[in-house]
């Protein structure tokens, strides 16, 4: 063989082989924090935007943006807080929980360990970024007395992955909210991230369990801040996968950003095989009336039209988790999910024969602006105001129920869908 000939040789193996040493990688993270808000309209990042500055040396440019943003009267006790660090004032807060200034509630899962658990009610949703007139929606979801609420996903808008100065004043503003307090002392909240949670837009972590270095740091962060009761496989492999069960209602809570794979790898993993064991080991050891799967991102096929960050971006694992329940014989398998700006449900149909349809549900707008628009194969859709799904479960009837409902802002109810058990039975 000539030089030539081995050059090219060389060229086009390294042509084939690259690409998937860079999708084993996580995405490079897209920061969403570094322009400025304007006053109006969407002002979730107006103090972002300006603790970032700070953060950057340029707090005379901060000063100036505080200054011609307060006139939006947005938060004026936040602009104070970030106006002292920039003036340098004793006991100005220091990035950290022990010097913010105002009465923080975190989520407390063990409230309502007697509540009934044959016939309840949870709230479930993603999509809520911080948008003042519309954090009114926690108080419609504690009007309706939740056993539980469970938010997958977009629990605040960080987008920030690699400055945890950032992440904590969005988790801290949030908990210091009158509408969230009151909320978080009276109802167990439970939560799995989503992309702007754990990395920026659409990103994915990569199978590394250490890299990128902020993986492990973020996760540490995120589990000050939530209640779960246990996340993922621990220090060994960090994750915020869990599970729990109220009454006979088995809730799986799946980790669908930690150790995702590109979209553009030919056999793409979104959970990575630690947590996939996992997954299917608590799917058979735990049986119930209704196993209720919750996932960041919907399952349905699409439902985001030419994107693969849903799970049309790893169709080979999620017909294996079809597959399982199948071979499994898993009796009343119902799907929770989010990301999507609106709230809808579809009737999902495997291809597996012999298998039941499986019902997904959908919401993902408690308080975002931003809406995504209606999908025409959905059973029904919203997406008109900010919206969350209210489920019933009835454990109490010879055909047991379980009850969707979408519920806008407002304290509207929308749609609603009851199924019954012997709809999620194998032939």
């Amino acid at each position: 063989m000539s030089v030539f000939a081995k050059l090219i040789l060389v060229a086009t193996v390294a042509i084939i082989t690259a690409p998937s040493v860079i999708f084993a990688q996580a995405s490079k993270p897209r920061v969403n924090n570094e322009k400025p808000e304007k006053a109006k309209g969407q002002v979730k990042r107006i103090h972002p935007h300006a603790l970032k500055l700070i953060l950057t040396g340029k707090k005379k440019e901060a000063a100036e943006y505080l200054e011609k943003t307060s006139a939006a009267k947005i938060n004026p006790d936040h602009t104070k807080l970030l106006q002292d660090i920039i003036k340098g004032k004793k006991n100005a807060w220091q990035y950290d929980a022990k010097t913010w200034p105002w009465d923080r509630v975190l989520p407390n899962t063990s409230l309502k360990k007697d509540a009934p658990s044959d016939k309840f009610t949870i709230g479930f949703g993603g999509g809520s970024g911080y948008v003042p007139e519309n954090e009114r929606m926690w108080d419609t979801i504690g009007a309706i007395e939740p056993r539980a609420l469970l938010l997958l996903g977009d629990n605040v808008y960080i987008d920030d992955p690699e400055t945890p100065e950032m992440q904590l004043f969005h988790y801290y503003r949030r908990q210091s909210q009158p509408e969230w307090s009151k909320l978080a002392k009276t109802v167990p909240i439970y939560s799995i991230w989503d992309d702007h949670d754990f990395t920026t837009n659409d990103g994915w972590g990569g199978p590394d369990i250490e890299k990128p270095s902020w993986k492990r740091d973020v996760w540490e962060i995120y589990k000050e801040n939530w209640d779960n009761p246990y996340y993922g496989g621990g220090k060994e492999n960090p994750g915020c996968w869990f599970d729990f069960s109220i009454g006979d209602v088995h809730f799986i809570m799946i980790d669908g950003r930690y150790y995702r794979e590109s979209p553009k790898d030919e056999t793409p993993s979104m959970l990575g095989p630690v947590q996939m064991k996992w997954l299917k080991k608590t799917l058979t050891e735990k049986p119930a009336t209704f196993t209720v799967i919750c996932t960041n991102v919907p399952m349905a096929p699409k439902v985001k039209p030419g994107s693969k960050d849903t799970w049309d971006g790893y169709p080979e694992e999620r017909s294996a988790i079809y597959q399982f329940i199948a071979d499994q014989k898993i009796p009343g398998v119902v799907i929770l999910s989010a990301d999507r700006h609106r709230s809808d449900a579809y009737k999902v149909d495997t291809e597996i024969n012999g298998m039941y349809p499986l019902f997904e549900f959908s919401s993902s707008r408690l308080t975002n602006q931003h809406v995504h628009k209606l999908i025409d194969h959905s059973l029904f859709g919203y997406n008109d105001k900010q919206s969350f799904g209210k489920i019933d479960f009835d454990l109490t009837t010879e055909d047991p129920t379980v009850k969707y409902t979408i519920i806008n802002i407002d304290g509207k109810k929308i749609h609603d869908l009851t199924i019954k058990l012997s709809q999620l039975q194998f032939k």
